[in-house]
């Protein structure tokens, strides 16, 4: 399931079959399990075929048969004799000769971290498991890709033929074993999450692989498969979740149908299913796969600093989640893990305004510090203290204004995680309890019945009955509502926000903390990641979050050059030792902004079974955990019950708190930082 999952991710046709329809019934896929065409799957017309299975699947005449030029090995050799291989190379079947990849090749996962363990062991015992695992994938893709390439320049040669030649080339490239790389890759690449993204964009580097070999249509045997490391072996599981089929008649029936598969979506999913195995969720994502919306582009920043104090309880609810991932979800070795940084609140507030701070963030157990000028220049001696001068527009001089002493407060406890892992983990999560999550199914409208929500219409006409639907479908949030005429007492609209990086290679500026600027006429943050060696960069001032996006399919994605500007200006005042060199990646994505209060809103809208979650404004992130057991709640009337290992992350904040029709929150300021 994985490989089906990964290569349609990255934009294939993928069929999958196996003795278990819902085992091959796979995010993104199409299952082909007592269909006509699965008693001759061999002879579908596909770019490739990866047998996930046990050995001796391939039989001498289903290669005669095969119309595909790539048989790409993902567990055991396929074929049932030494014979069958050599006609597959060197005759094949209706397409021609067939290439054949073994999985020595394509699967060599535990030998490249053994080759870690037994030749850089202090590395390896800091390594994550994702940086070991992305090193990994791209030395086997890096592998494959060259295998692939000396078959396709050759003639009347083959994969074992041209073994050798690829083991000299390696050889001679390589300076050492592979694991002695694994630290000079691991500082230089910065490794993120293997996902479908970066499957793509490792394959596109290699120009050695055939063109047919980039977007391949692909038949499986589907099995679940882990690659994780335990006791430097792999571990190969020939059991999965069992998950029903999205049906393919014109209705089918769940309990609880959510419009999104983003970080809220499949929490609330998450909570819903964990408190009761017998319900039927059902999550529907237009996309083809984790992290097109705005939950894959989040920093993914945790703090508990707040101005509302039940904001602060969903907060530090679930920054609790976050800090014991594991636990949370389940997942014995999560992808995604917390690096605590701190937070500096530089907002331009007076020491008796952050003494105020300071004693509500000890009320609710959050250490911090308040710090005058002199106190910043001890702790971060890097960072200028003066205040960001105001400029006139029209002349280019500075503007004299009293800006006050500086005073900041230091949040104790703060940090991030990698928003596309978690994503990926919180997935893995759901599928394990049962939650049944379809990509490339776009939600078109809401059904209703007798004045309630009964179910959700989807793009190709089929149906979905349910007895409750949630709306968390981010910037798409208004479309939605709009086909039942959905309003809510506040307006929540999408926002296009720009977000830069620049690397950074310095300690002064790796150990800086996350840092909220706004002394002076500033308006930035900055977090420096240490692991990517990079200075990420936005906005906390409302001139750069005003940009409403009119349709959320068709925005700009980059930075902005006069956005970049400002935001290097800010940031070369507070950080003088910030290089002047070297290139500013950017981009864009949206946020759903409330346009009252930056809050989002939870709970049932005036049309009964259908539930709003949305206009979170830049910080849904952090409170997704908490969003999940509230909603949860909502839909289902009570709490977990107590025993039940969802149980300890329910929260108790009131359920009414961010209520469809709330009046708005009062706010001093209205930004995302509020």
């Amino acid at each position: 399931s994985v490989v089906a999952s990964e290569l349609s991710a990255m934009g294939a046709t993928v069929y999958t079959i196996d003795t278990v329809a819902a085992k091959a019934d796979i995010a993104g896929c199409i299952n082909i399990t007592g269909k006509p065409e699965a008693e001759g799957w061999w002879k579908l017309k596909v770019d490739a075929i990866v047998p996930c299975s046990a050995s001796g699947l391939m039989t001498e005449s289903m290669v005669k048969e095969m119309n595909t030029r790539a048989i790409v090995g993902a567990s055991n050799l396929p074929f049932d004799t030494a014979t069958t291989q050599k006609i597959a190379e060197s005759q094949g079947g209706f397409a021609g000769p067939i290439t054949f990849i073994p999985e020595g090749v394509t699967s060599a996962g535990a030998v490249i971290v053994d080759s870690v363990e037994q030749y850089d062991p202090t590395v390896f015992a800091e390594a994550k498991p994702d940086e070991l695992y992305a090193f990994c994938r791209q030395a086997v893709f890096s592998k494959t890709a060259s295998l692939a390439g000396l078959v396709s320049a050759g003639k009347n040669t083959t994969a074992a033929l041209q073994m050798p030649t690829l083991l000299a080339n390696t050889a001679a490239s390589n300076k050492g074993p592979i694991g002695l790389g694994f630290r000079e890759w691991k500082d230089e690449k910065a490794p993120s999450p293997v996902t479908a993204q970066v499957s793509r964009m490792a394959l596109s580097s290699f120009s050695s692989v055939p063109k047919t070999a980039r977007a391949p249509g692909a038949i499986m045997n589907a099995r679940a498969m882990s690659t994780r490391a335990s006791d430097s072996k792999r571990s190969f599981s020939t059991g999965a979740p069992a998950r029903r089929a999205m049906s393919t008649s014109a209705s089918q029936t769940a309990d609880v149908a959510i419009c999104g598969a983003g970080i809220m979506g499949l929490n609330i999913a998450y909570h819903l299913k964990s408190r009761d195995p017998g319900m039927r969720v059902v999550v529907m994502e237009k996309a083809p796969s984790l992290g097109h919306g705005s939950s894959g582009w989040s920093t993914g920043f945790m703090r508990a600093f707040y101005s509302v104090d039940d904001t602060m309880r969903l907060a530090l609810d679930g920054i609790r989640a976050y800090k014991n991932w594991g636990d949370y979800t389940g997942i014995k070795q999560p992808r995604a893990y917390f690096t605590e940084t701190g937070a500096l609140w530089m907002l331009g507030k007076s020491k008796a305004d952050n003494d105020v701070m300071k004693e509500r963030l000890s009320s609710f157990g959050v250490k911090s510090d308040v710090l005058d000028e002199q106190g910043l220049r001890e702790k971060f001696p890097t960072m200028n203290t003066d205040p960001y001068p105001e400029y006139n527009h029209d002349t280019g001089d500075i503007i004299d204004k009293d800006w006050g002493p500086n005073s900041a407060v230091f949040e104790w406890g703060c940090g991030h995680l990698d928003s596309s892992s978690c994503l990926e983990d919180m997935l893995e999560a759901c599928q394990r309890e049962g939650v049944e999550v379809h990509f490339n199914t776009a939600v078109d409208s809401v059904l209703q019945e007798g004045g309630k929500a009964s179910g959700v219409k989807l793009a190709d006409g089929r149906m979905i009955n349910a007895g409750a639907v949630v709306n968390c479908m981010g910037p798409w949030f208004n479309n939605l509502n709009k086909t039942v005429g959905i309003t809510t007492s506040t307006t929540m609209l999408p926002t296009r926000i720009q977000v830069g990086h620049v690397n950074i290679e310095t300690e002064d500026l790796l150990s800086m903390p996350f840092t909220a600027d706004s002394y002076g006429a500033s308006g930035v943050y900055f977090m420096p990641r240490r692991a990517n060696k990079q200075l990420v960069f936005g906005s906390i001032d409302h001139r750069f979050e005003s940009e409403v996006v009119e349709n959320p399919d068709d925005f700009p994605t980059h930075l902005d050059k006069d956005v970049e500007q400002d935001y290097l200006s800010c940031l070369l005042h507070r950080l003088p030792t910030l290089p002047t060199s070297g290139k500013v990646i950017g981009f864009s994505h949206m946020y759903t902004v409330n346009q009252e209060d930056v809050h989002p809103v939870i709970g049932e809208s005036q049309l009964k079974g259908l539930f709003l979650c949305n206009g979170f404004s830049g910080h849904g992130f952090k409170l997704s955990p908490a969003v999940g057991s509230m909603v949860a709640q909502q839909i289902t009337g009570v709490k977990a019950a107590s025993g039940t290992r969802i149980a300890e992350w329910e929260t108790s904040v009131p359920l009414n708190f961010l209520a469809a029709d709330r009046k708005a929150l009062n706010l001093k300021v209205k930004t995302h930082f509020a």
